[in-house]
């Protein structure tokens, strides 16, 4: 028996190791970011914590089309006919002062007003706890270090036993655990990836996706029929697709895919 233990033995306790360290590092990641302060995201900071600043800046071109009406012009090049809605967000008026000359949504989204929004409404979700600071996503992703730790134990194991020429256990177990080895890094390398928001954004998120599951474009909700704090909400919490219901030819413009059913707030996009 090598170190003592017969293979299913230690294998066995790989095992009860790796649900240990993987419950350290997910209680780490779900109390990390749970309290916050301040007033709620609005609709736009909903959606910039949905699925970052792709989906806050489109939610802010529906805010202007039911106000102001956004126009499709020549060369794909996109303006806005009228003032913006009252007391709009700052990220919305500075897509308005952007759309007042004729640019395309790629200008638009490069431009320095757009840009400079955007990044006071990312401070304001950090200051209150929404979106998570470089140290607090530091600390979790130290979090997955145990896991690391088991892997390397059992990966000390199998070449130790190659180099020493002493018996693992029967090759069963010595596969099986070539196979756990891989299957701990590989979980320990997703958990590594931190989520950008916190446990209290997506909480929230899921509070408000199960309070207005009626506006999932699975339900296929008619939106003629809607009002604009319901296209928002919906656009926010389930990705734009609605958008193509109201204007299709606007929503092909902002990038809008009719096969994109949902946001991409899982894949753990980049902050902008």
């Amino acid at each position: 028996m090598l170190w003592g233990l017969s293979g299913p033995l230690f294998l066995l306790d790989y095992v009860t190791a790796v649900a240990a360290a993987t419950a350290v590092a997910l209680a780490v990641r779900s109390v990390t970011g749970w309290r916050t302060r301040g007033a709620a995201p609005n609709t736009v900071e909903l959606a910039y914590l949905t699925d970052r600043a792709g989906l806050a800046c489109q939610v802010g071109v529906a805010a202007l089309h039911r106000t102001a009406t956004v126009r499709v012009g020549e060369l794909s090049t996109l303006t806005v006919d009228g003032p913006p809605p009252p007391r709009p967000a700052p990220l919305v008026r500075a897509l308005h002062t952007a759309l007042r000359r004729p640019q395309t949504w790629a200008a638009v989204l490069a431009d320095p007003e757009v840009n400079r929004a955007l990044r006071r409404m990312v401070g304001r979700l950090v200051r209150d706890g929404w979106l998570l600071t470089p140290a607090q996503r530091r600390r979790t992703a130290l979090g997955t270090l145990p896991l690391f730790a088991v892997a390397a134990v059992g990966l000390t194991r199998l070449v130790d036993s190659a180099v020493e020429g002493r018996d693992a256990g029967a090759p069963p177990f010595v596969a099986g655990l070539l196979l756990a080895c891989l299957a701990t890094l590989l979980g320990g390398w997703w958990l590594a990836e931190v989520p950008e928001t916190g446990a209290a954004a997506r909480r929230l998120l899921r509070r408000l996706r199960r309070a207005h599951a009626d506006l999932a474009p699975e339900q296929r909700p008619a939106w003629s029929e809607r009002g604009t704090d319901d296209l928002l909400t919906a656009m926010a919490l389930f990705g734009p697709r609605p958008l193509l219901a109201i204007d299709p030819r606007l929503a092909a413009q902002l990038g809008i895919d009719n096969d994109r059913t949902r946001p991409t707030t899982y894949a753990k996009t980049a902050r902008r």
